[in-house]
């Protein structure tokens, strides 16, 4: 039986698991079993890296498309960029890698950008960014060797290769500058906190806990029908929610796994089709600094496990289904006393989208629904403008934004396509112009989650 997931990841996504060693060159197709990952200090494999573009090596081209050996980089000091265009860091990296190689040049240095995916996919993510900022770094599409070599789950993620063919680091994007650059070429010491992406294995279409409340155990989902639990951090598990929608035969099924308070609470209030954004939360309590933070990576992970990580799961059989967002509201005020959260209509500063012509330029010409959202392009057809609004707030959305209302009175179903950047309002603006819309800023009714102090009154 078909289930509808909603899945959100604070942590990103997978990538691929280690699979192999071999003495002679490793290549796709040719990697065999067992552990290839090289220590710190250790020499890399050999690999020959495929789909190799914009690559000039020794004062010669390599042709794009073609590959390369690892080996041919001996003598410098090669930064492996593993990137994907739905991580908004690795895109805001680009100019910065492209900065510090041409400080060092290539003779010393050569930062090469590897992603899994298609060139197909990159190009129009990597021509817009190209149009903010140009750059001019090689770049590796549709890996799996290096992916292989390097497993991560999380991004950004660099791998650092000395001019020996020895592995120097394994780091986050902040550790990418020119000092520890520097110092790597001189032979000097620099610390460099290593990466390490610990990964427990979680099956989705399981319950996050067994009987004993032990996570990812599984084995006993098909004896529970109720069930509401909240733990702290737990080690390894990927952060992320799910909501599994009840079907003819199933139940309701929620859970947040290892995230900041927060998301609990956009979770227990995301009812009638309803998601509560960074500027979509107003957080007036004193204790604002224990439910949400700014912190990223290895930092962020350190953050949830002081104490302010989180992981909860209601369970209920179908015929309780449509009370499933009542009852974890009431979780939330069972399980956090000392805080009152609801939605209140609040008049705040909005982005608010209104019609600028009389024309109907937007009524949908009919065809199967679908809405695609991504960074820099949206195209909707025979869908309501709710549903690109709500797709915008959901992934584009975060703290210092505002929120997004729709003021245009339009219902029908609508057809758009639009060429811009999706948290650029001028550049909004400009694509819906052609049909008859705007972004406005200015004050608004709007619904927000709003999370306040509840003094406990002492026994």
């Amino acid at each position: 039986m078909m289930k509808r997931f909603l899945i959100v990841l604070l942590l990103l996504c997978p990538i691929f698991r280690v699979i192999g060693q071999d003495k002679n060159i490793i290549e796709e197709g040719n990697i065999p079993s067992g552990d290839v990952t090289p220590p710190i200090g250790g020499q890399v494999p050999d690999v020959l890296i495929s789909g190799v573009r914009g690559l000039r090596l020794d004062g010669k081209t390599i042709a794009d498309g073609g590959a390369v050996r690892l080996s041919a980089f001996r003598g410098k000091l090669l930064i492996l960029d593993f990137w994907a265009t739905w991580c908004a860091p690795c895109r805001s990296m680009m100019p910065v890698m492209d900065s510090l190689q041409r400080v060092f040049g290539n003779n010393k240095v050569l930062f090469l950008s590897v992603t899994y995916q298609s060139l197909s996919q990159v190009s129009p993510v990597l021509s817009a960014l190209q149009k903010v900022k140009p750059f001019n770094l090689p770049e590796v599409t549709g890996d799996v060797v290096l992916h292989r070599l390097f497993p991560h789950h999380t991004l950004p993620h660099y791998v650092w290769i000395g001019a020996d063919g020895r592995l120097k680091a394994v780091t986050e994007n902040n550790a990418v500058t020119g000092a520890n650059i520097q110092k790597l070429l001189n032979d000097e010491p620099v610390m460099l906190a290593e990466k390490k992406d610990v990964e427990v294995s979680y099956d989705h279409s399981k319950l996050l806990f067994d009987s004993d409340g032990a996570a990812v155990a599984g084995g006993t989902d098909s004896l529970i029908r109720y069930r509401s639990v909240l733990s702290g951090y737990v080690p390894g598990l990927r952060g992320g929610m799910d909501i599994v929608l009840p079907d003819s035969l199933n139940g309701f099924r929620a859970n947040v796994r290892n995230s900041p308070l927060t998301w609990l609470f956009r979770m227990a209030y995301s009812d009638h089709g309803r998601w509560f954004s960074g500027p979509r939360m107003r957080l007036l309590s004193r204790d604002s600094a224990l439910m949400t933070t700014r912190l990223s990576g290895q930092a962020f992970l350190a953050w949830l496990k002081a104490g302010n990580g989180w992981s909860y799961e209601l369970t209920v059989p179908r015929s309780l289904s449509a009370g499933a967002y009542t009852m974890m509201q009431e979780d939330v005020r069972r399980l956090f006393p000392q805080y009152r959260v609801g939605v209140e209509k609040v008049r705040t500063r909005c982005l608010v989208l209104v019609r600028t012509s009389g024309s109907d330029k937007l009524r949908s010409s009919g065809g199967e629904r679908s809405v695609e959202v991504g960074a820099f392009s949206a195209s909707l057809r025979n869908v309501p403008l709710s549903w690109w609004l709500k797709r915008m707030e959901v992934q584009f959305l975060g703290e210092g934004t505002l929120p997004l209302v729709d003021e245009t009175g339009y219902s029908e179903p609508v057809d758009m396509k639009l060429n811009a950047s999706m948290v650029d309002p001028r550049s909004l603006n400009t694509a819906l112009a052609g049909y008859g819309l705007q972004f406005v800023e200015k004050d608004a009714d709007t619904d927000l989650l709003v999370v306040r102090d509840n003094p406990i009154p002492k026994p």
